[in-house]
């Protein structure tokens, strides 16, 4: 077994060590190496939530993962709960298993994630409502603090978020909260995206053709 610990507290979690192994080279590389994590089959990342971890253990052994609390609707259905969770927590949830996914090259977590927060994009990205249009901005934000720059060829939700910030920029551009995210980053990536979906005038809402 290989043991993790995340948080501040530094909370264990065991999970077996050919299952983490197989599902990317770098973390094979943290599980079977001479490195400190390798010899004593354990790694520490206190930047990385329980919660995050307890779904990536789920998303392990059964290849997905559900959004749940106490006070919510056990469902992952956008249509049946967007009613009844906030926006933010369930657009954090999957984006902070998606940077998990990206700091250990999970290719398959992150393609799961970044699904799931394009399915909800029709629920929470239209900016209709307040509360959804200032998620969908922290989500923004969140990502591009997390996920490195490309030099190439941008994150695929990197470069979905770009095509969404440019699709809706009249409505999010009623927003100081958007333009403070704008003003903050100086990402290159996002930019090239954003600008040439604001220059071409997009009319294709993003989640109808994402990648």
């Amino acid at each position: 077994m290989f043991t993790i610990r995340v948080g501040k507290d530094l909370q264990t979690f065991h999970i077996h060590k050919d299952l983490l192994a197989g599902l990317s080279d770098e973390m094979r590389n943290y599980v079977y190496n001479d490195t400190k994590e390798g010899q004593e089959g354990s790694m520490e990342t206190g930047q990385v939530s329980p919660d995050t971890v307890r779904r990536f253990m789920e998303f392990c052994y059964s290849g997905d993962y559900l959004y749940t609390s106490d006070s919510e609707s056990s469902s992952d259905d956008p249509q049946e709960d967007k009613d009844a969770i906030e926006a933010l927590p369930l657009l954090l949830t999957h984006a902070k298993l998606y940077v998990f996914g990206d700091m250990f090259n999970i290719v398959s977590l992150k393609e799961l994630s970044r699904s799931k927060i394009i399915a909800l994009a029709p629920f929470f990205g239209k900016s209709e409502d307040r509360a959804h249009a200032l998620a969908m901005i922290s989500l923004m934000e969140y990502v591009l603090q997390n996920i490195p720059a490309a030099t190439k060829t941008p994150d695929k939700l990197v470069k979905f978020l770009a095509r969404y910030a440019g699709y809706l920029i009249e409505e999010l551009g009623e927003y100081p909260e958007f333009h403070a995210v704008l003003a903050g980053s100086e990402r290159k990536d996002f930019f090239k995206v954003f600008c040439g979906c604001v220059e071409a005038g997009e009319e294709e809402a993003p989640w109808t053709d994402a990648e």
